[in-house]
């Protein structure tokens, strides 16, 4: 027993190690692929590939009935970098987990609204070494042409 958790130690230290060069970036995004705004987590896989997870919420009045619905928007996409440096293009693809929650007179609700491709296309402002981080880019799917600008840190 003892042997495989050393082993188990020796290969996770291994395995951290191996990955611990990747960089990490955190960034607010205006508009993009969450419609109106998004926080995001995105991770250097590789030096032209990285993964990102974010968080955006729109919230929606009816004019009508006065009702109040709040949709939450979950990018789930990956970045494909061309370039070389600190100036990038970035072409990305992924899905948008999207729900709606809010009150009605018959009480309260959650739906999940399902799963939507998006993809887009971009120039970013991205340094190896870490430090400022900017991204602008043109959604080509579910909004065509809607802009995204986003600000953040990479560490």
């Amino acid at each position: 027993m003892l042997k495989k958790l050393i082993l188990i130690g020796i290969a996770t230290l291994t395995l951290s190690n191996v990955f611990a060069q990747d960089k990490n970036t955190i960034y607010l995004e205006g508009a993009g692929a969450a419609i109106a705004y998004s926080l995001n987590f995105e991770r250097n896989i590789s030096d032209k590939l990285t993964a990102r997870v974010g968080f955006g919420s729109v919230p929606f009045t009816s004019d009508d009935t006065g009702e109040a619905v709040t949709f939450t928007i979950i990018p789930i996409m990956a970045n494909y970098l061309i370039g070389g440096g600190n100036h990038k293009i970035a072409i990305s693809g992924g899905i948008l987990q999207i729900s709606a929650s809010g009150d009605a007179e018959e009480g309260e609700y959650d739906v999940d609204l399902g799963m939507i491709p998006t993809y887009g296309v971009g120039y970013r402002y991205h340094r190896a070494t870490g430090g400022f981080f900017f991204n602008a880019s043109v959604g080509l799917a579910p909004l065509p042409g809607w802009p995204g600008i986003a600000f953040g840190w990479t560490f």
